[in-house]
């Protein structure tokens, strides 16, 4: 109840402020705030604390790549945007993932807000990635990073794929994946993923940032 009658705070005093702004533009803030007010007491939490061990059924040559998806997947803020690779590549979703919630948006489209759910390195059909190799270690960019092919499995999709990791940090900086023939989750089989992991350039889409109630 407290959360439905901030957001209908919030959206009066935008209103008050901004009399102009269309009705439709109103109503997808107001809904907006009701999934995002409540992510606001965890926007800090570092959702992968307490987490970051191996989990029965793992792939042990996976081991440093699982705990860098772990560290990055489950983390409170980060971001990133995915490309469709076949031939020239195109930018086709970028996501921000902030607190409990996901801001998603299809290039050309809008964004849209999403309950976040825990990410796991095992899934109904086994682990998520097998028979992972070191394959190079190089700068990219600026940054001592690892390299490693694997075999990525979730639901009824696999892909060969390559992961790139901050040797630092252990976060996840690119993955490039090459699904095999058949079912894909994309328009093409190549998939290229880029992650920024600065909490400070992760910001919320700015049709969620409501005037001085933004709740970045």
């Amino acid at each position: 109840m407290i959360v439905f009658f901030s957001a209908i705070a919030i959206v009066a005093f935008q209103y008050s402020r901004s009399p102009s702004l269309p009705l439709h533009r109103l109503v997808a803030v107001f809904l907006a705030l009701l999934v995002a007010i409540p992510a606001r007491a965890v926007a800090e939490d570092r959702r992968s604390f307490g987490i970051n061990e191996p989990l029965p059924g793992e792939d042990p040559t996976c081991n440093e790549a699982n705990r860098a998806a772990e560290n990055t997947y489950n983390s409170s803020r980060y971001s990133t945007r995915i490309y469709l690779g076949d031939g020239q590549m195109s930018l086709f979703l970028e996501r921000r993932f902030i607190g409990a919630t996901l801001y998603q948006r299809e290039e050309g489209s809008v964004w849209l807000p999403l309950i976040r759910s825990l990410t796991t390195t095992i899934t109904e059909v086994g682990p998520v990635l097998t028979d992972c190799r070191l394959i190079s270690h190089e700068i990219y960019p600026g940054t001592n990073m690892k390299t490693f092919s694997a075999r990525w499995h979730r639901g009824r999709y696999q892909a060969s794929t390559k992961i790139w990791l901050s040797a630092t940090d252990r976060l996840v900086m690119k993955t490039e994946r090459l699904f095999d023939p058949g079912a894909k989750p994309f328009p093409t089989q190549t998939v290229i993923e880029f992650f920024d992991t600065d909490r400070d350039k992760v910001a919320l889409p700015d049709e969620f940032a409501v005037g001085e109630f933004s709740l970045q």
